[in-house]
C-alpha cells in the first residue's frame, strides 16, 4: 500500500459514510478499487471532513480485500484528486488552487444560462443548442409565439426537478402542466398569473424551446453520453444510452419514471430506415465538441453525462450538461462494459496525470 501511487476520491460527507456502513449507493466505489487492484494504483475515498490542507494530509477510506471491508488510513494528500462532490466548499476552492488540473473536476458555475452563453460562442454549436431565455425578461414568453412547446427550467437542477410544460393549443390558450399540481388549459392572461403564482417569472427560470423528439414506441427519449478524459489525457465517449419518457409525460429522468434502454435499439426502432450508428456518430461528435468548448472555460473540467435529444429527422440537440453523471443510466440498461468504463476513464485519466505532471 506505501509503494502504491494513491488517486483521492473526493465524496460528499452522507455519501461517503453509506458506502463505508456497506449501505447500498449509486456510487459503485469498489469499481476503482478494481481498476486500480489491475493498474497498481490505491483509490482512498475521502471527504472534506478528512481533507487536512494545512497539513496537507487527508484521513480517509481503502478497500481491504483481506477483511472484505473499508479500512480507515492517513496518507499524504494524494498527487491527484477525482472530484465526485457538487456542492461549493472554500475548501474545494483551496484544493483547486493548490492542485490545478490535478483536481478533477473543479467547482464549476452550473448555472444553464451560464452554460448556454458558454456554447452559443462555439458557431458549431448554435443550431444544436434549444433557444433559450430568462423567463424574467420581458422577451421570455414571446417564446410561445413562435415554439408550440416550451419548457420552464430552474437555472440550477437535475434530474427532471422543477421542470414546468406548456403546450400551445391555438386561440392564445395553452395546457400548462406544472412540476407540481394538475395539467389545466388556461388562456394567455391566466397562463401569466399561473407562472406568477408559482413564483416561475424570476432570474431563477429559464424558458426553452421544446424539440419534436423522435419517439420510441410511441414515448419521447434522449441519450445520456458520458464524456470523459482517459488514459491519454483526451475527452472520448464512455458509453451512451436511452433514456425513454413515459407515455403520460415529457421528462426522461429515470428519478421521474423514464426508463433506460439500449441506444441501438432505441434508434433502430425510431429510425428503421437508418443506421443507428451514423445518427450516433452526430451525438458523439456533438458531445465531444460540447465538452471541449466548456474546457476552454474550465481547463480542469474531465467528465460529464450529457442529455442529447433527436428530433424526428435525426438531428440532435443538447438538452442538458450533468457535471456530476450519477451513471446508473448505463446499468439499469443492462449496459455494463458501458458501466465500468465510466469509473475506469477517470481513473485511466488521473493515472495519466499522475506520470504526466511529476
Amino acid at each position: 500500500m506505501r509503494n502504491q501511487p494513491k488517486i483521492g476520491i473526493l465524496l460528499e460527507t452522507p455519501l461517503l459514510q453509506n458506502i463505508i456502513r456497506g449501505v447500498p449507493t449509486y456510487e459503485k466505489v469498489r469499481i476503482y478499487y478494481e481498476y486500480g487492484m489491475n493498474n497498481g494504483v490505491l483509490p482512498i475515498l475521502f471527504d472534506f471532513k478528512g481533507l487536512y490542507l494545512k497539513n496537507r494530509q487527508v484521513r480517509g477510506f481503502v478497500w481491504k480485500p483481506s477483511v472484505q471491508r473499508y479500512v480507515p488510513t492517513v496518507c499524504s494528500l494524494p498527487y491527484v484528486v477525482h472530484n465526485r462532490v457538487l456542492t461549493r466548499s472554500p475548501k474545494l476552492k483551496a484544493l483547486s488552487r493548490l492542485l490545478g488540473r490535478r483536481l478533477f473536476n473543479p467547482e464549476i458555475n452550473r448555472n444553464k444560462w451560464r452554460i448556454h452563453l458558454l456554447l452559443n460562442r462555439n458557431p458549431r454549436l448554435q443550431s444544436h443548442l434549444p433557444v433559450t431565455l430568462k423567463l424574467c425578461a420581458v422577451q421570455g414568453l414571446k417564446l410561445l409565439e413562435n415554439y408550440p412547446v416550451v419548457f420552464i427550467k430552474p437555472a440550477i437542477g437535475s434530474l427532471g426537478k422543477g421542470i414546468s410544460h406548456i403546450q400551445s393549443t391555438g386561440n392564445n390558450h395553452y395546457l400548462f402542466r406544472p412540476y407540481k399540481g394538475r395539467t389545466r388549459l388556461l388562456s394567455k392572461v391566466q397562463l401569466k398569473q399561473a407562472l406568477a403564482k408559482q413564483r416561475l417569472i424570476n432570474h431563477q427560470f429559464l424558458i426553452q424551446q421544446g424539440i419534436s423528439l423522435a419517439k420510441y414506441h410511441g414515448s419521447s427519449f434522449d441519450l445520456r453520453v458520458s464524456v470523459q478524459k482517459g488514459r491519454k489525457g483526451e475527452w472520448q465517449i464512455s458509453g451512451e444510452t436511452a433514456k425513454v419518457a413515459q407515455r403520460k409525460t415529457k421528462l426522461t429522468n429515470l428519478s421521474q419514471n423514464g426508463k433506460a434502454v439500449p441506444a441501438p435499439t432505441v434508434l433502430q426502432h425510431a429510425f428503421p430506415n437508418q443506421n443507428p450508428q451514423i445518427i450516433l456518430g452526430k451525438v458523439r461528435r456533438l458531445a465531444l465538441d460540447i465538452c471541449r468548448t466548456l474546457e476552454k472555460a474550465y481547463p480542469a473540467f474531465a467528465d460529464a453525462g450529457l442529455d442529447i435529444g433527436v428530433d424526428q429527422q435525426g438531428h440532435p440537440w443538447l438538452i442538458e450538461v450533468n457535471f456530476r453523471d450519477l451513471r446508473y443510466s448505463f446499468q439499469t440498461a443492462g449496459e455494463m462494459k458501458m458501466f465500468k468504463n465510466t469509473y475506469y476513464n477517470p481513473m485511466r485519466y488521473a493515472k495519466y496525470l499522475l506520470f504526466q505532471s511529476r
